[in-house]
Parts: structure tokens; sequence; C-alpha cells
């Protein structure tokens, strides 16, 4: 059987991707990967969207705000979620050193990927709850990813943005205040899933099925505690993490809420907590939709329903 191109694009490559890789999990079901590593959502989605990229991983906030019109091109689309993934929110607000609460933040810029949706909704969320407004008490900058948010706020070019801790951790924690953890906000969350497009499914349902499946055996690889040793070479060789990084990764990987315990079945709870956010800033109005508008179980399912096969033989 020839083997068929998955184009993958998202923030940054985990480590069941790179494990299925490198193990021969997708491989096995003559699958290759092209992995993008993409610099904003806005770019992102519209590749997506424009056939670029078959598979995004990215927030599920991104799902609901372009499928509801509200994306950058303020157009309706159809994209779905086939797989869920990490449940708890990461990112962090961060100010500069000389913000020492969340109400000093009132006049100032912040930065975002993008200004309507992902973690600048919980941004904006986390703000309403100390009494600042979008628009009346603060602005946004679409700057970009975590990397690039960062730098405009070391640089002093931005007073703060939802950053994770483990870039602030990397380049220069002392420069920087945290002021509010995420998951403080919203919990659970659907930090990262998997998504595309409707249309490419429907013509690509198999291949689809294929490529869960090999995600699958390769987060069944990774929780399997003889595999740990392993795992850790692939963190530090592949992501560039030092050996306590890559403990403290693999740490948050097999806990339950890292995604993979469930096989990275989507938790309907974290998706609620997106659609909720939405609803509590005014960037939807109720009632919400069904859940099922951005969800579709049934390539997952298939997928589930061939591990277990595998595995009994």
């Amino acid at each position: 059987m020839a083997t068929d191109t998955v184009m993958v694009v998202g923030f940054s490559k985990d480590l069941p991707l790179v494990a299925a890789e490198r193990k021969g999990f997708f491989s096995a079901h003559d699958l290759s990967v092209v992995y993008t590593q993409t610099r904003n959502s806005t770019e992102e989605i519209l590749g997506l969207l424009e056939g670029k990229w078959d598979v995004a991983f990215d927030n599920g906030d991104n799902v609901v705000a372009w499928a509801e019109g509200q994306g950058a091109d303020g157009k309706p689309h159809d994209l779905f979620i086939f797989m869920g993934g990490s449940q708890e929110l990461d990112q962090a607000l961060y100010g500069t050193s000389d913000i020492k609460e969340i109400r000093e933040l009132k006049g100032k810029v912040l930065g975002v990927d993008a200004i309507a949706t992902g973690y600048a909704v919980v941004l904006r969320y986390i703000l309403q709850c100390h009494g600042l407004s979008y628009g009346k008490d603060y602005s946004l900058e679409p700057v970009g990813s975590t990397r690039m948010r960062l730098e405009k706020l070391l640089e002093g070019k931005i007073s703060g943005a939802m950053l994770n801790p483990r870039y602030v951790e990397e380049m220069s924690p002392s420069r920087l205040r945290l002021l509010a953890r995420g998951k403080d906000y919203a919990d659970p969350y659907s930090s990262r899933v998997g998504i595309a497009t409707r249309a490419w499914a429907r013509t690509h349902g198999a291949f689809l099925v294929r490529f869960i499946h090999g995600h699958m055996m390769a987060m069944d690889w990774i929780l399997n505690s003889g595999n740990k040793s392993e795992a850790l070479a692939l963190i530090k060789t592949s992501m560039g993490r030092s050996e306590e990084q890559a403990e403290e990764d693999y740490r948050k990987l097999i806990d339950p809420r890292g995604g993979l315990a469930d096989k990275a079945a989507l938790n309907p709870a974290g998706l609620k907590t997106v659609l909720d956010l939405r609803l509590k800033t005014g960037l939807m109005k109720p009632p919400a939709p069904p859940l099922d508008k951005y969800y579709d179980g049934s390539f997952y399912q298939k997928a589930a329903a061939r591990v277990a096969a595998s595995s009994a033989d």
C-alpha cells in the first residue's frame, strides 16, 4: 500500500506526534507526517481552510469562533473537532515587573494571538473578573504565538499577555510578574484538540481514522511505564528540554488531566467551558449551540475500535 502524507500544523510538536513518527506508529498505517509550526492561529486556520494543511492541533475555542463566523475573515466555516487532548489550561497571565496586580493593567496594551479567539478570550474573562472591560479599560494587540508575545513583553512593547510558563522560565522569569493562572478561571478547558474541516473529512474519512489510530498507539506507548526512559530521551532530543524539564513534561503527560490517560477522547466539560467563556465575555449570545455542532466523535470511535481489536489479537 502506498504511503499517504498527512499535512499537520500547530504551535508546537508534542510527544505523541513525535513518538508516532519515531516509533513507526504512523508508518504502520502507511502514513507519513509533514509538520509545520505556525506563527499564529489566523495563519493556521486559514491554511487549514484553504487545504494547505489537513489537520491542525490547537485551542478548542478557535473551532467555535471560526465556526460562528468570528474568526479573522468574519465568515462561518465547517471546522470541527475530531479528537480531544489536553484539558488543563497551562497558559497564565504575566505582566511586566512594574505591574503588581491585575487592576494596574487598566489603560495598557496587552498582547494576544488574535483578538477574539483562543486564549485572548480567557484573558478577557480574567480581566472582566477584576472589573476591567475590553475596549474601555485596555486594548489588545494581535502579536502571534506565545514566544512572539513573550518577546514583545520583554521588549516593553506590551504590558501583559497570556503565556506558557515554560517559555517564561526559559527566558527571563525575573523580568515578569505572574498575575493569574488560566486554570484558576477556566477548568477544565479544551486547550489542545485535533481539528479538520468537515469537507476534507468527508472525502478522507478512512485516512483520518488511520491517523487517529497511529496517534492513539503512540499514547499507549508513552503511558507504558517500561518506555519512560525512551520517552524522556525523545522529549530531550526532539524538544530541546533539560533532564529536569523532560521529567516535568512527562509527569504532566501521564497525569489523567494531560489527555493521554483517556486516549485523547474529547472531554465535553472542557468544550462547555470554552462556550461558557464566550458567553460570559459577550462574544456569543445565549443560548449556546449544542456541543456536537463543533465535535464529531465518529472518526475517533472507529479508531478506538481498531485499537481495541488489535489489542485483542
